[in-house]
């Protein structure tokens, strides 16, 4: 057999020249200033391989420059870190050959460990049909705001920067895959939940889902904090919301499962929701629809996050809320660990654990990648 009939079509190679300029200023509620000395890393990250592929130093106002030849598979990303008070911050994957003003721009800020208002900009609560077990399953999405001028970050474990409660009763927590949060990223506790990533200026998404047993209804859910915007979608069209004035909207469809949408703005932290279904008891829970997958849930989640920032679009804050893909998220978790492996002083002891974890992002990216074409 012929060679030409049996080589295998080789894989496009990216080799465009490519430049980014960028500056790294400090957030203030005067305004910006450039932070100079501050070392930048360029980043690839693609399916063929991942890593830091240049660094430099600010000038004296601030700015970076990089030029350099793409290589490898087209789909690989480019992007920009820097890490300021223990903090890693990131540009936005680097798309065109020439990248340069807020695209290339990377705003920084001063940290802190103690108290930092942080407010829920947006809550969104949605309840699935029972499953085949009795359990409804629940995902719940939070838009957190930091409204400060620093970056809120955990001292401990014991402290964290954010808490929040979910029912006592509920099983099967999970973070939620489609949000920019990893599941070490939250503790629990009970029915306590602890955030110990740091919250920057501006708004951080706060996604996870668990699944709550028919003895759990009727169901309180308290608001805890001033809460700007609730919103609650329910699978169930027999179920009843009480506690808090509620406007029903249209239906929302998701993957042929209907769900009644209420919404409520600006609640007192003393607010509570009150939920009750019909019970579902014996061979009548067989006929009862098979309720919402984790990954439906997911993706409905994703969509309310997208709601809440048009909501909160129009309201001035120091950094912009940025809507992430999956890839970009993993994107920067292996930024960060890229920065942390470098800033390790003995960086051989710990290289196997380093290595393990970057090769399972890798394989997570490449499975993030290839689902985010299909759906283009």
């Amino acid at each position: 057999m012929s060679a030409s009939l049996t080589a295998r079509p080789a894989v496009p190679q990216d080799t465009t020249t490519r430049r980014v300029d960028g500056q790294i200023v400090t957030g203030t509620r005067e305004g910006t200033r450039p932070v100079a000395g501050q070392w930048v890393v360029l980043h690839r990250v693609g399916q063929d391989r991942a890593g830091p592929i240049d660094s430099m130093q600010t000038t004296a106002n601030g700015r970076y420059h990089f030029a350099f030849r793409a290589s490898g598979d087209t789909s690989a990303l480019y992007f920009a870190s820097t890490t300021y008070g223990g903090v890693a911050y990131f540009t936005s994957p680097l798309r065109g050959d020439i990248v340069r003003g807020d695209d290339a721009a990377i705003t920084v800020f001063d940290t802190t460990s103690g108290p930092v208002g942080i407010r829920v900009a947006g809550r969104h609560f949605v309840l699935g049909a029972p499953k085949a077990n009795g359990n409804r399953p629940v995902g719940e999405v939070y838009e957190l705001e930091n409204d400060s001028t620093v970056t809120a970050v955990a001292r401990d474990s014991a402290s964290p920067v954010w808490v929040g409660h979910i029912p006592e009763k509920a099983t099967e927590f999970s973070v939620n895959a489609r949000g920019d949060l990893t599941n070490d990223a939250i503790t629990r506790n009970g029915s306590t939940i602890g955030l110990l990533v740091p919250i920057s200026p501006g708004l951080r998404q706060v996604a996870f889902t668990y699944e709550l047993p028919a003895k759990a209804f009727p169901l309180s859910i308290p608001m805890e904090t001033p809460t700007g915007v609730l919103e609650v979608l329910v699978q169930e069209p027999t179920a009843r919301l009480s506690g808090i004035q509620m406007r029903e909207t249209a239906a929302q469809a998701l993957e042929g499962r209907t769900f009644r949408r209420f919404l409520a703005q600006d609640l007192a932290g003393s607010s509570v929701l009150r939920i009750e279904v019909p019970r579902v008891v014996g061979a009548e829970r067989e006929k009862v629809y098979i309720g919402v997958a984790t990954v439906v849930l997911a993706a409905m989640a994703a969509a309310l996050v997208l709601t809440a920032r048009r909501a909160f679009a129009g309201q001035r804050r120091v950094a912009a809320p940025v809507v992430e893909t999956r890839s970009e998220v993993l994107l920067r978790e292996i930024a960060a660990l890229d920065a942390e492996f470098e800033r390790d002083r003995s960086p051989e002891s710990g290289r196997a654990q380093y290595e393990a974890r970057r090769n399972a992002l890798k394989t997570e990216l490449s499975a993030a990648i290839a689902a985010e074409r299909k759906r283009r």
